[in-house]
């Protein structure tokens, strides 16, 4: 799974378990290291993968012809999140793709403010328990504030009111993004602690890595026969996500995180969609489906332009995906967006005739810029602006006519 890169990068910071017979370390952990190296300038010599790349082949991107029938009230939302995503990255997809993207046919756009609690440059779990709670916190919170004091997520309230709800994320489920959709905890860190709350968390429908923390755990447990006690399909391998059928099922496809598009091909995350939007939308209440391109933040995080630009790419064909059944039946909201831009990602030439772009990265870790937010379907005229990234949940709930005092 790991190229040879990447062992070298575990050797370097102490993660690799060269001769025992212990897990490679997880994508998580590799991810939480690299936050503490320090940046380097770009050297001359560097593989050209890193600071260049140039698309073989663009994908069609087709005008959508939106929904024109009488107004709908708002039955499912499809909130994505580009983890790492800022409009750097947008722009680098966009040339690499010779000027198209499903992004592009938002019918509404605007700008979210990613900063902690504290003013300071946030992490995924700080940004995601903002839009999934509506409240700011610390970095590495779940959920939870500095007093200790617990917020629900957002699904919670899409299970009162009768929806399905769901998650399809390419990393372990536990990580810190699809964590703050479903538990509460004090760390992202402790991955086995928060995989046991999942038992007992709001989601129907998970698709993502991570399956060590729920059968390989350090107290023996097996979580996993507890999950189809609880009426859940459970599935390991790609070849049984045809097998399910209902909306309560569990897909975990990888030890780990799944690894980088190049190798998991998009045949991966299309597969979590295409059966999230299957089995969900039979509910007639509707349903809260959150996807996650997470690796766009790995990319970042390597300094990687390549990766950078093939993540982006294919989170924006699920995009469109999200945005064409909007436009077919007039009662969803997708809302696109991301928790932080990493790397400090800019686009120093390029050009969207010939798909090739040239990137340089200011630091292996997140910066303070704005992301965008890109919106579609009934109600996205709420996410104009430039606002705080709470406000993403403030305004999810407006649009379906939920209560918006504060969650406490």
């Amino acid at each position: 799974m790991h190229s040879f890169r990447h062992f070298l990068l575990f050797s370097s910071l102490g993660l690799c378990a060269c001769g025992s017979s212990q897990s490679p370390p997880s994508r998580s952990a590799m991810i939480e290291a690299i936050k503490h190296l320090p940046d380097q300038a770009t050297k001359a010599d560097e593989p050209l993968y890193k600071r260049e790349y140039q698309s073989p082949d663009a994908y069609p991107v087709p005008d959508l012809v939106p929904y024109a029938g009488p107004r709908k009230p708002i039955k499912n939302i499809i909130l994505m999140i580009g983890d790492g995503m800022g409009p750097a990255q947008v722009t680098g997809g966009l040339l690499a793709n010779h000027g198209r993207l499903f992004m592009q046919q938002a019918q509404a756009t605007g700008f979210s403010i990613t900063q902690n609690q504290y003013g300071k440059i946030t992490d995924s779990a700080a940004s995601a328990t903002a839009m999934a709670t509506g409240h700011k916190t610390y970095n590495a919170a779940i959920g939870v504030d500095s007093l200790g004091h617990e917020f629900r997520s957002i699904m919670w309230d899409a299970r009162e009111h009768g929806k399905s709800t769901g998650m399809v994320v390419a990393c372990e489920l536990t990580d810190a993004t699809p964590a703050c959709f479903a538990v509460t905890h004090p760390n992202r860190n402790d991955q086995e602690a928060i995989a046991a709350k999942y038992l007992s968390a709001p989601i129907d429908f998970m698709y993502a890595g991570g399956l060590r923390y729920f059968t390989q755990r350090q107290d023996h447990a097996d979580l996993l026969p507890q999950w189809r006690q609880k009426g859940y399909q459970v599935v390991t391998k790609p070849s049984d996500i045809a097998t399910i059928t209902g909306p309560k099922a569990v897909a975990l496809l990888a030890e780990n995180g799944p690894p980088a598009v190049a190798e998991r091909t998009a045949a991966y995350i299309n597969q979590g969609v295409d059966k999230a939007l299957e089995v969900l939308s039979k509910n007639k209440n509707g349903f809260f489906l959150m996807i996650e391109g997470s690796q766009i933040d790995d990319a970042g995080h390597f300094n990687n332009a390549t990766q950078n630009v093939q993540e982006v790419l294919d989170f924006d064909q699920q995009v469109g995906k999200a945005f064409r059944f909007a436009a077919a039946n007039g009662e969803t909201l997708v809302i696109v967006t991301a928790d932080h831009e990493t790397g400090g990602y800019s686009i120093v030439g390029g050009s969207s005739a010939s798909g090739k772009i040239a990137a340089n990265f200011a630091t292996n870790k997140h910066s303070a810029v704005m992301v965008p937010v890109f919106a579609y379907g009934v109600g996205s005229e709420l996410f104009t602006g430039m606002y705080e990234n709470t406000e993403i949940y403030y305004r999810i709930k407006k649009a379906l006519g939920w209560n918006t005092v504060e969650n406490n």
